[in-house]
């Protein structure tokens, strides 16, 4: 009995040393520390809604027909930014962040249908944009090496946008989630400092803001930055 009861724990402790290895190996951030980010930022465009020019038509009867002039098609232009980024580690996976971004999109709007002139892309005011938001992310017990791991994240934040003239400010909501990995450059462990490079590719939805429509509008967001944990 003894015998078997001691094979049993050594299959125990034999199944267990390559998962105590992984875990060893596998870099984290620092519990109840703060890590820093800097980086960039490219967000994708997105609609803003579509209008049609008409004239009403001068044929007969009580009710013509409007005469379409031309349709306009407005939108988002992708924009790329500077973006800031504070985390607090709550654990060694699990952490809070609070992040902040200033882009300059432009709203662009596709004339067609227009039976005197060709179809044409113009490219109208350029806007200030900032956006405000709060997060978490949480690293996942997936191993990709002594200095790599991946983590998902999600949030949500407030977005401001200033028109051209700075004469006039709209205001919304944004949400996302998404994932990307760390890769750290040096430490990693529970008592060191921490340099690495950081990439995130996440799903954003806008609610309200500079839009023709009451629409939620979605676009993909990439990120890429250097974090220091303090």
């Amino acid at each position: 009995m003894r015998s078997a009861v001691s094979l049993v724990v050594l299959l125990i402790a034999t199944l267990a040393m390559p998962s105590v290895a992984v875990a060893q190996d596998r870099p984290a951030l620092r519990a109840h520390h703060v890590t820093l980010s800097v980086g960039v930022l490219s967000s994708g465009g997105y609609d803003l809604g579509a209008e049609t020019a008409e004239l009403r038509g001068n044929a007969f009867g009580t009710s013509p027909p409007p005469f379409t002039l031309f349709t306009a098609d407005s939108h988002l232009t992708r924009a790329t930014a500077p973006e800031f980024r504070a985390g607090f580690a709550l654990t060694r996976a699990l952490a809070v962040e609070f992040g902040a971004s200033l882009a300059h999109p432009r709203i662009g709007v596709s004339i067609a249908g227009d039976a005197e002139a060709p179809a044409q892309e113009l490219f109208g005011e350029e806007l200030e944009q900032y956006q405000f938001d709060v997060g978490v992310t949480w690293q996942l017990p997936i191993p990709m090496g002594a200095r790599m791991a991946p983590f998902v994240t999600a949030g949500g934040g407030h977005l401001r946008q200033l028109h051209e003239d700075r004469t006039l400010a709209e205001t919304g909501q944004v949400y996302y989630a998404g994932g990307g990995a760390r890769y750290w450059l040096r430490g990693g462990s529970a008592t060191s400092k921490a340099i690495g490079v950081r990439g995130d590719v996440r799903v954003s939805l806008r609610r309200k803001g500079i839009d023709f429509e009451d629409k939620m509008r979605g676009y993909p967001t990439v990120s890429i930055a250097l974090f220091f944990g303090l």
